[in-house]
């Protein structure tokens, strides 16, 4: 969860519920006084919203009218939490909608649709019409903490198999594939090209972190300042 990749404008995540959103606002802040052109994009969880801190930056963004777009990916689980049981409104975007911007409810599984919709928002807010809020309806096809969610003691999984069932029907990943298919846009042998060439770079990915050295202890402290 600790990542940051400054060369590409990835800012910085972490696992503290809502802890990055500020941060966000903050770069939309900066983009906005140096004129630069560029859009921020929060990305955080149903979760999230019972977090004060979402509501401060939310009235922020808007008050300043920052170019920032608040990407809420509603996967309909706040840990083990159904969003029935800890909201009084579901419909996540109506919150936004009450800070006078403009807000989107997307199908979180739909490639093209979160393409699109995405596209529409950037544009918006380099056009100085930001910002804005858009929920994408997806879900967690795993358990919170992992494939074997145990936390319910003989539990694998708190949520219902028929809702999951129901959910994996809906993945993005095969619903594309279906779409380039029967569009033509793309060949069963293609599909198999990619499928292998994933594998392959996944593979090569964890040999090299098996086999990468253990940080060293005098290293610990390394760029902690008190």
């Amino acid at each position: 969860m600790h990542l940051i990749d400054s060369d590409v404008g990835m800012m910085g995540s972490a696992p503290i519920v809502a802890g990055t959103i500020s941060l966000a606002v903050g770069a939309a802040l900066a983009s906005s006084i140096r004129k630069d052109g560029r859009v921020t994009v929060s990305f955080f969880g149903d979760g999230a919203t019972g977090e004060g801190v979402l509501y401060e930056a939310i009235n922020f963004a808007a008050l300043k009218k920052l170019p920032v777009v608040f990407a809420c990916e509603n996967n309909l689980y706040a840990t083990h939490m159904p969003i029935r049981e800890c909201r009084v409104n579901q419909p996540i975007y109506r919150m936004a909608e009450s800070f006078g911007m403009a807000c989107h409810v997307v199908d979180g599984n739909d490639v093209l649709q979160v393409f699109e919709v995405s596209k529409k928002a950037a544009d918006a807010c380099r056009n100085g019409n930001g910002p804005i809020f858009v929920e994408f309806m997806t879900y967690r096809f795993r358990g919170h903490v992992g494939p074997d969610d145990n936390i319910q003691g003989d539990h694998t999984d708190i949520r219902p198999k028929d809702e999951i069932e129901a959910w994996l029907q809906r993945d993005p990943i095969m619903r594309f594939e279906r779409y380039l298919l029967e569009h033509q846009l793309i060949d069963e042998d293609r599909i198999l090209a990619i499928q292998e060439d994933v594998a392959s770079e996944i593979s090569e990915a964890q040999n090299y972190a098996k086999k990468s050295l253990s940080p060293r202890r005098e290293d610990l402290l390394k760029h902690v300042f008190a």
